[in-house]
């Protein structure tokens, strides 16, 4: 509260002097999600809360890795990840339960979309299917045919590190099962010589999800498993590229928030997350970033809502599959050394 008079002056500079040394190091999202955080999200919140947000952008299996690393000393006061990383987080305790309490915008967060008894909450929701050059490449009907010889090197594969990556192993269980991806993501140990099948096709893996330009770039016919988030600003932009989602089902990025135990200034914290969740913020991050809001209530125009997976009506439609992290996450680590055996990476 600013007062106007000779008197309130030495309070006002020593609130604004305390107030800008105040910051929080947060934990985001890389590509066009990242970029929008940091322009359009941040600058507002450092100008209302007078303090200064230091990001650092990384995927999840990072987010965690720096956890770790600073788990003793705590640097991050937020940070963003998978769903597939709160519960690994909680599990490790590295993080805390979001405290409703300060949080007040949790209460319009669709509980769908809260994760692992309060300790994550979505903020933005991403289909995940291949991406094609619609131009060049007709829609995949089954996940069946990336192991068609057509596309003999023609395959660039998301690599091991990504949480992607273990949706095309589902994906194969599926297919060898003939199982609901649901119950298929149980039969995962099975599906390494069908991987090994697919290595023909597989041209390379990659990490910058700006590489699905390949596509575009008639470079490599078919990119993935891949998020909506990174595909579709390219898709408004003009680029030939398109996502197909194959019969077997649509998997569901999901974008979290986590309170860090024992980070810094977790008043702020707290506010970031709510503001991350705030109505205005919600709806203004989903159209630029072609991505579901986690909350209630948000309307698109029709050139927004063809990309989305919203309202949860059609998120129903899609059959939008979130998978079992506590059973997966032990697993994970054997699965990435067989992929990377299988796929000499």
């Amino acid at each position: 509260r600013k007062v106007i008079g000779g008197a309130a002056l030495p309070l006002v500079f020593i609130n604004g002097a305390r107030g800008a040394t105040r910051s929080i190091q947060v934990g985001i999202y890389t590509a066009q999600q990242g970029e929008y955080v940091r322009k359009q999200i941040i600058p507002r919140f450092e100008s209302d809360y007078e303090c200064k947000v230091f990001t650092t952008e990384g995927v999840t299996l990072t987010q965690i890795t720096a956890l770790r690393a600073t788990r003793d000393n705590p640097k991050y006061s937020v940070m963003f990840m998978d769903d597939i990383g709160i519960e690994l987080s909680k599990r490790e305790g590295l993080i805390d339960p979001l405290p409703a309490d300060r949080i007040p915008n949790l209460a319009g967060v669709l509980p769908r979309f809260m994760f692992y008894d309060g300790y994550g909450a979505a903020f933005a929701i991403s289909t995940g299917g291949l991406v094609i050059n619609p131009q060049v490449t007709k829609p995949l009907v089954s996940y069946s045919q990336l192991w068609e010889p057509r596309f003999k090197q023609r395959f660039l594969m998301t690599t091991p590190k990504f949480t992607q990556s273990l949706y095309l192993l589902i994906a194969a269980a599926s297919l060898i099962t003939g199982k609901p991806l649901k119950d298929a993501q149980y039969d995962i140990d099975q599906v390494w010589p069908k991987m090994a099948e697919l290595k023909p096709n597989v041209v390379s893996t990659y990490e910058n999800p700006s590489q699905v330009m390949m596509v575009a770039q008639g470079q490599v016919d078919i990119a993935g498993i891949e998020y909506s988030k990174n595909l579709y600003p390219y898709t408004v932009q003009g680029a030939p590229l398109d996502m197909c989602f194959p019969k077997e089902g649509t998997f569901a990025g999901i974008n979290c928030l986590s309170f860090v135990k024992g980070g810094p200034e977790p008043d702020l914290a707290a506010a970031f997350i709510n503001r991350m969740l705030d109505p205005a913020v919600q709806q203004g991050l989903a159209a630029a970033t072609l991505t579901s809001p986690s909350v209630k209530g948000a309307t698109f125009a029709p050139d927004i809502a063809k990309y989305i997976a919203y309202p949860e009506s059609k998120m129903e439609e899609m059959g939008l599959f979130a998978a079992d992290w506590a059973y997966i996450n032990p697993r994970r680590p054997g699965w990435l050394e067989k992929y990377n055996q299988v796929f000499g990476g």
